[in-house]
Formats: C-alpha cells, structure tokens, sequence
C-alpha cells in the first residue's frame, strides 16, 4: 500500500518502507496525498500573485538573496539563474556517497516536508521529486559536508542539483552510476527542469539527511533491541535459569 505524503502523518516505519526494500526486492511507492497537493497548490498560486513581481515588497528567498544578501532584490528576468547558483553554492560535499537507504530516506522526508505547506515551493517540484523516488532515481549524495547550520546545506544541494539535471551531477539508477542527466532520461523524465522563485532555498533547508539517518537508525535500535530481549528469554529458557532471580526485592537491594 502506497505511503501518503501529506506532511503530517508520516511515520518511521513508512520512512523504512519506502527507503528499503521488502522480502521481495520492491521499495514501497510514496504518492503526494491530494490535499496536501491543494494546499501547496493555493499557496504557490497565492505566492506568485503577490510577490512575483519587481514592483513587489521584499519576501525573504523569494524575490531576494539569503544570509548576507537579504536586503538585495533578485529581479524575477534573473530569477532561474539564481536558483541555479543557489544550489551551486551549496553543493561542496566530499567523501564517499550516502547508501541508498538514506539517500531514499532523505528524497521521502523533504517531500514530506514541502506537503506541510510552510516552504512554498512549486508542485512540480514536490512531484518531480516523488516520481524519482518512485521511479529508483537515487542522486550521488557525499556524506562530508553539513555543519547543520540553516539545516543539512551541502548534501541537500547534492540532492537538488541531481534531481533538476544539473551537468556535474550523478545518479545510481539500476544499480549504474550515472551522469544524472543521462540517469534521468533512461528513466523517462525530462532532463531539463528550471527552479521557479524559493525552490532552491525549499530544497536544500532543513535538517533532512539528519533526519533520515535519525529515522533509520531508531528503527535499526528497536530492532536491535526486540531481538537483544527474544535471544536473553530463550537462553534463559534453555538454561532452565532460575525467575527468582528477577525478583524486584534483590534488584532494590542490589541495583545493577
């Protein structure tokens, strides 16, 4: 059964399906849930009417810079191109790739951040990056790189650049790694898809690879921990071990 992204709902035992493969080989599929496509829809509608437009007051990382260049305007004619460097500027990872569980992991978990409606980027961003989910377009992503400041920066970018068919970047699609524009083709996509105002900043804040590694490792400790209690109650079965052991009294008197 599909995962719902819907920005709300979603759980650490749906990150792990959508992330890993069952029994079968088969990564559970994530759908954009319909109303969580409205809402982003009316906002972005709502966004573009008001802000897009050189005449409009300044709205932060939409129609200007970031950090340092918060005051500077981004006329909408130089708006793409922006985008484009945003996402450059950010892409300075290094050292060996994250797997693909994580890589899955982060795609879900920043799509289901954009279905709680407070990043404002396009849906067709949102639905480009479910269908390469889906479709097992996993982004080349360095795991050196993020301090965590304004969120996971560099391995985000990575995403980013991969997933809007940036030259540089890569993929692993059926088990190949591929230039991502070469990737995304095979697959069936569009190489080619330019950021509108705000994506590259929706796409590369937040604490995503953090929590895509959190999520799977809290599922890996239950895990670790439900089998670390079946294997110590079946040796005490098989050593006819004495209960009275357990008794609360000798573990009050002597508290190990």
């Amino acid at each position: 059964m599909p995962v719902k992204v819907d920005g709300a709902k979603l759980k650490i035992r749906d990150v792990v399906r959508v992330a890993r493969a069952n029994g079968k080989g088969r990564f559970e599929k994530a759908v954009l849930h319909p109303e969580a496509r409205e809402r982003i829809a009316v906002t972005r509608a709502y966004i573009d009417r008001t802000w897009m437009h050189d005449d409009a007051p300044l709205m932060y990382a939409f129609n200007t810079g970031v950090g340092l260049f918060k005051d500077q305007r981004v006329l909408i004619a130089d708006m793409a191109a922006y985008q484009r460097k945003t996402v450059y500027a950010h892409a300075t990872g290094v050292g060996e790739p994250f797997a693909e569980d994580v890589t899955r992991a982060m795609m879900l978990l920043r799509a289901n951040a954009f279905a709680s409606n407070y990043s404002g980027p396009r849906v067709e961003l949102v639905e480009r990056l479910i269908a390469f989910l889906n479709a097992g377009l996993h982004p080349v992503i360095p795991q050196k790189g993020s301090v965590g400041a304004s969120g996971d920066l560099a391995p985000l970018a990575h995403m980013a650049g991969a997933v809007c068919g940036f030259a540089e970047a890569e993929m692993i699609y059926k088990g190949k790694r591929l230039p991502a524009r070469e990737a995304i083709a095979k697959a069936g996509f569009d190489p080619d898809f330019d950021l509108g105002a705000k994506d590259a900043s929706a796409l590369i804040n937040g604490s995503t690879t953090s929590l895509a590694l959190g999520a799977l490792a809290t599922h890996d400790a239950r895990q670790l921990l439900k089998h670390a209690d079946i294997a110590m109650c079946l040796s005490l079965e098989a050593m006819r071990g004495e209960l009275a052991a357990f008794d609360p009294r000798v573990h009050k008197a002597r508290p190990h």
